[in-house]
């Protein structure tokens, strides 16, 4: 494998995670938001405390409500930020426009637009549709998608519209072995505030594993099949939590959702390890986010 995808596959499998999939709560069709999701990864050898490495980043998505229906509510999520600093799927992504039912399956209601936009933006790059799916490396690595679903799983990454956040609501979170029950542990900025804690699934972290390896040999275009890929991961072992916690109003929307993972990965090519990984995902008023960007 080339030295240079070395560093690719260190901050892939320390940027895995998984996320809630939870069903959507219905929002005024007058209000609209920027979700702000900020993220920090590391890792720490066992055996060498001193070896550490860490990644940290940010997204942003505009969400604004535009009418309630029968079938569920109908949102437009977008970048909000300057067109040129857009790049990679996003750019034919956004904006997209859901159908969000009741039991959170959700919809695109514009694909014939999405469909124009891929169309420019692969004749832009000199592509053909055999990139579809395969991974690249251009100013970062991408995965190009060319399925409208993909912008479906791009807002679904933020977990920003669960649906019953009450106290003693239960869900079960991607990935994890038992489905896990929100308790009450504060009030905060005049929200409520609801956690609960998972534990981690071994089989979860195995699959990362596998997919983290099958990234970079695509890149370098080294032959490394699926099945030898799951064979590496196949002894690595792991223990660890999930802790979720949510801001929620009186009206039930999440302003804050902050997701917290503490794993001990033991079998691994450089030994065992801990890795530890944080998302939090602020909702923001549109009109709020505008003057702190104007100012």
């Amino acid at each position: 494998m080339r030295r240079d995808i070395i560093p690719l596959l260190k901050l892939l499998r320390l940027a895995a995670y998984c996320f809630l999939a939870i069903a959507p709560t219905s929002a005024s069709a007058t209000d609209a938001y920027v979700l702000r999701l900020e993220y920090e990864t590391s890792s720490q050898s066992l055996a060498e405390p001193g070896d550490r490495s860490s990644s940290r980043g940010h997204q942003t998505l505009s969400e604004r409500p535009i009418r309630e229906t029968a079938a569920g509510t109908e949102i437009e999520y977008a970048t909000p930020g300057p067109p040129e600093e857009v790049r990679g799927n996003a750019s034919w992504m956004f904006p997209v426009r859901l159908l969000v039912a009741s039991d959170g399956r959700k919809t695109v209601l514009n694909p014939e637009q999405l469909e124009t936009r891929l169309t420019t933006w692969l004749e832009r790059a000199e592509w053909s549709r055999e990139v579809c799916s395969k991974w690249l490396f251009t100013w970062t690595a991408i995965q190009v998608r060319c399925d409208p679903d993909a912008a479906i799983e791009a807002v679904e990454t933020f977990g920003m519209r669960p649906g019953q956040i009450t106290e003693g609501a239960q869900f079960e979170p991607t990935g994890d072995l038992v489905p896990v029950v929100l308790t009450r542990t504060g009030f905060r900025d005049g929200r409520t505030v609801l956690s609960a804690v998972a534990r981690i699934d071994p089989q979860s972290v195995r699959a990362g594993a596998t997919k983290t390896a099958l990234v970079p040999a695509q890149i370098s275009g080294e032959d490394l099949p699926p099945e030898a890929a799951a064979l590496q991961a196949a002894g690595l072992g792991a223990t660890g939590t999930l802790t979720v916690e949510f801001e929620v109003d009186e009206a039930g929307l999440i302003w804050k959702r902050v997701d917290t993972r503490e794993i001990v990965v033991t079998g691994g090519d450089n030994g065992d390890e801990v890795r530890r990984s944080s998302q939090t995902v602020t909702r923001i008023g549109l009109a709020e986010w505008n003057a702190r960007e104007g100012s």
